[in-house]
């Protein structure tokens, strides 16, 4: 096969090399909501807002849909591999019914928003399958599908699923739906303009006070007076709520491949480890590519991550005559202590402050469903599913678990890195030792996901300084 592209060329960065920019900001301002961050869920909230009659600006520390939105795999779907057995083991059914619930409501108004604001965005409703190939694994399946049906759900068991290998199980649904996910969002971005929205790129948030009416403050300097404050950064990067002790970060990868045979028009995701995750998609010209995804695991604890590429291309060839790899790409993602995503204030004493985050890496319709229950609470409204998802819910047995494991893992980097010789950087969040990942040739933080590029500036927070590179560091 042709040697791998350049990592980091998603497939929806390289299609939408024409797509608008917005300049930086270069003054004070004060309008009624600032949203801090310009991905799916930072556009739809400001969008849904401005349709509520709210003066609304979005600041982006890089390019609309430049981060996680512009690389994930863009499936939204409210069947989501086998989250919603997990959620009735770990809660109950009725709080599996509300996810379901929600995220079924989520792929309904992307499809409207797509068809409201004539989108061109590659909007194709598919089924969405899980499956395994395991049959020691079946139950997982026969478990998923008692769920979805209990959630509301018009799930199957053991559909057909045209995968050229032998399954043990699979549960699908129908009309779910798969997008380009950054032309869907630079869409709703073009329509928060139009509506007397503002967008500013290249516009870091470095703090904000939370004294009477919230200002936030850029790394330029400027400030930016607001009614309310939605902080949609992916890892909430304000310290205040320890998010980055409630929340797991990963990484997962994909590829795009053109293949000897079309690839399957359904949405499909292995319960197996390791997971694989299916899709179709077109490449710039038009053509057919399958996109493959999977191989996730804790940011910064692999330090060789070419091997997961390596990994998907030899599936990809093996079981669907991959001939090209035609893009790569990772994507962080989060995921919550007790299972549920953190949507609503801030902290438990923030009035103006709020922010969503921990989609389960399903953050097209999870981050959409935030985005109608942050808006609802913002214009004084009660939504039927803010209770569910409270980001400061006191619930602690459920998610004490995972926290535990969180700050284990934090204890042992603060205190295994510096035993260790080697000149690698400290994180400016907290100090932790950054590991140097060798397929993205980034800085990576193993103890809350912070990543840096090679000549130290900010990717992905809670980290909101550069680092300072001692020379020949990588």
């Amino acid at each position: 096969m042709a040697e791998l592209p350049d990592p980091g060329a998603s497939l929806w960065m390289a299609t939408t090399s024409d797509a608008p920019s917005f300049e930086p900001l270069r003054s004070d301002l004060e309008v009624d909501l600032a949203v801090v961050g310009g991905g799916i869920l930072g556009i739809t909230t400001a969008l849904l807002a401005a349709r509520e009659g709210l003066s609304v600006v979005v600041l982006e520390r890089d390019v609309v849909a430049g981060g996680v939105t512009g690389h994930t795999t863009a499936k939204v779907s409210a069947l989501q591999s086998t989250a919603l057995s997990e959620l009735r083991s770990k809660h109950s059914a009725e709080v599996a019914r509300r996810y379901a619930q929600g995220n079924r409501a989520a792929v309904e108004t992307v499809a409207r928003l797509i068809d409201e604001l004539g989108i061109e965005c590659d909007a194709r409703r598919r089924p969405a399958i899980t499956f395994v190939t395991d049959p020691a694994r079946r139950s997982r399946i026969e478990a998923e599908a008692d769920a979805a049906r209990e959630a509301g759900l018009d799930a199957v068991l053991d559909a057909e699923v045209p995968l050229p290998y032998p399954i043990a199980a699979s549960v699908r649904v129908e009309d779910q739906l798969e997008i380009h996910p950054r032309r869907y969002v630079l869409g709703l971005a073009k329509a928060l303009v139009e509506a007397g929205g503002q967008v500013f790129e290249h516009t870091p948030a470095a703090g904000l006070s939370e004294r009477g009416r919230p200002v936030v403050h850029t790394m330029d300097g400027y400030n930016v007076a607001a009614g309310d404050v939605v902080v949609a950064t992916l890892m909430p990067f304000l310290d205040r709520g320890a998010y980055f002790s409630r929340l797991l970060v990963t990484r997962s990868y994909c590829i795009a491949v053109h293949g000897a045979e079309p690839p399957p028009v359904e949405m499909m995701i292995s319960a197996d480890a390791p997971t694989r995750s299916l899709r179709s998609a077109r490449d710039a010209d038009g053509e057919q590519l399958l996109v493959v995804g999977g191989e996730g695991h804790t940011t910064g604890e692999e330090r060789d991550t070419r091997r997961r590429y390596a990994a998907l291309e030899e599936y990809a060839r093996e079981h669907f005559g991959a001939t090209e790899v035609t893009h790569r790409w990772s994507a962080q993602d989060l995921m919550p202590a007790d299972g549920l995503p953190y949507i609503g204030r801030y902290t438990p004493i923030s009035r103006r402050l709020w922010t969503a985050a921990g989609f389960r890496k399903w953050g097209m319709s999870n981050a959409t469903m935030a985005a109608e229950i942050l808006v609802a609470g913002i214009a004084g409204r009660d939504h039927e599913l803010a209770a569910t998802f409270d980001a400061n819910r006191t619930d602690v047995l459920k998610a004490a678990p995972g926290i535990v494991k969180e700050v284990a893992k934090d204890v042992r980097h603060f205190v295994g890195d510096r035993l260790r010789s080697g000149d690698a950087p400290t994180c400016t969040h907290l100090g932790c030792k950054l590991a140097w990942n060798t397929a993205e040739r980034t800085w990576d933080c193993p103890c809350h996901g912070s990543r840096f590029d090679e000549d130290g500036r900010v990717l992905t927070g809670p980290a909101t300084e550069a680092l300072k590179l001692p020379e020949h560091a990588a």
